[in-house]
């Protein structure tokens, strides 16, 4: 239902906004590295540090670009392992996530400049997976866990970037993805603690387009 809902959402955006940009479409794909925001889970153990680990990500995007007013719908996929932390004591599980979502693009100059800076807001859904098992009784069992389950989450985006012209149909992007969601409670588990609020990711990303 969730991306049923999501699905169509994009469609009427692009239906909405095509008319408003002009008229080149891209395609692009790169890469690049994730960082999360960490938060504290409070409970029968302590003060428990509950974090994703830095990781590597992946982007791709199909769009259209305008002279001053662009937008994209795109995917992005990071591999972040989640851990728990307090005092001398520690356990991690390997994680990913992945996303879809659609983001309007605002330039600082016209589209006929060789190097564009931009600046994108938008907003999709992102799924959280926990891929690992514990090989053992994990501490802080009485406060939190890590799962190895998945949970879909509303998601915010934001981000700063500059794509610069590398031939006659070809773009260099280098970019600052920011993704923000409420905490995926169902894979980083409060047991008999309290964990809420936001994650945000901050994913430098750079990457090739193809533009016609």
């Amino acid at each position: 239902m969730i991306i049923r809902n999501w699905s169509l959402m994009v469609l009427a955006f692009v239906l909405c906004a095509a008319p408003a940009m002009a008229q080149k479409w891209e395609v692009g794909a790169g890469g690049g590295a994730s960082f999360y925001t960490s938060k504290t889970v409070s409970g029968p153990d302590g003060q428990v540090n509950a974090k994703f680990k830095p990781g590597a990500g992946f982007t791709a995007y199909m769009g259209q670009i305008g002279d001053r007013v662009g937008g994209e719908v795109r995917y992005t996929m990071m591999f972040n392992s989640m851990e728990l932390s307090g005092g001398s004591a520690s356990t991690s599980m390997s994680g990913r996530s992945q996303s879809i979502g659609y983001n309007l693009l605002i330039y600082t100059n016209g589209k006929d400049s060789k190097t564009r800076g931009y600046v994108l807001a938008g907003g999709g859904i992102k799924q959280y997976t926990g891929t690992g098992n514990y090989t053992g009784l994990p501490p802080f069992i009485r406060t939190a866990v890590l799962t190895n389950t998945s949970e879909w989450k509303p998601m915010v985006t934001t981000g700063v970037g500059v794509r610069v012209k590398a031939g006659e149909n070809s773009h260099f992007r280098a970019e600052l993805l920011v993704q923000g969601t409420e905490t995926p409670t169902q894979v980083i588990t409060p047991v008999m603690g309290s964990l809420g609020g936001w994650y945000f990711s901050f994913a430098p990303m750079f990457s090739l387009s193809y533009v016609w």
